[in-house]
């Protein structure tokens, strides 16, 4: 029997991300070589998978002046970092891109991924574990997974998801609705929408955190039989 390939994971690390420590370690607690990609970075390094992790990039605050009135826009102050020409680089050479609570935020931002993602319905930050069920073409298209549901952690004020009605209707027929809640919906996300995809199938992001779950095995599982093909 082959030995596992150990990946090569890049994780993009913004000012105040604080979740990015999590990525590093849920990589390396399943043996493969995970490091930083500081947001200034120009180069795209010699990676396998990228990941971009959750936690308030640069508070998810945008400042008209460094000690003005500022507004809550997540996502919004990376589009202007360096690294994103990584990250689109990356997605343009078909690197398998992952993002995590505010890296889906950022992907949305970046119109790698479909939809928008907005304040939760209730206006508050919503801190808890949800049950959430893998549909469409799976996670990495990982079939083992598919209409299995797993605990997994929520941590945002910002993941409600929405998308007009005819891009919801190409969404359901590409098969990119990869995760729905089930039960509790934690945002108040359309048709209860955890995670999708690209078209591809090749780039992902989701508002729960598997890295913190001891579910996030399966997720990683679904990552090795992907990028080690």
């Amino acid at each position: 029997m082959a030995a596992k390939k150990s990946l090569r994971v890049g994780v993009v690390r913004f000012p105040c991300s604080n979740c990015d420590f999590d990525a590093i370690k849920f990589f390396q607690k399943f043996g493969h070589k995970a490091f930083f990609i500081w947001y200034k970075e120009t180069k795209l390094p010699n990676i396998d998978f990228l990941v971009l992790p959750g936690g308030f990039a640069f508070g998810d605050r945008v400042y008209k002046k460094a000690t003005g009135k500022y507004v809550i826009d997540p996502g919004e102050q990376a589009m202007s970092s360096p690294v994103m020409k990584l990250v689109r680089k990356a997605a343009e050479t078909n690197i398998p891109i992952l993002g995590i609570c505010n890296g889906f935020q950022i992907l949305v931002k970046a119109k790698l991924l479909p939809g928008v993602l907005t304040q939760n319905s209730s206006r508050k930050f919503f801190c808890d574990v949800t049950i959430c069920k893998v549909t469409g073409t799976s996670f990495f298209s990982d079939k083992s997974l598919l209409n299995k549901s797993f605990r997994l952690p929520v941590a945002h004020g910002y993941g409600r998801y929405t998308i007009g009605g005819k891009d919801l209707q190409k969404l359901k027929r590409n098969n990119q609705i990869f995760l729905k809640y089930k039960g509790l919906n934690p945002n108040g996300s359309i048709e209860n929408i955890a995670g999708v995809s690209n078209v591809k199938g090749n780039i992902f992001g989701l508002m729960p955190h598997p890295e913190r779950s001891p579910d996030g095995k399966y997720f990683m599982k679904a990552i090795e039989r992907y990028v080690g093909n």
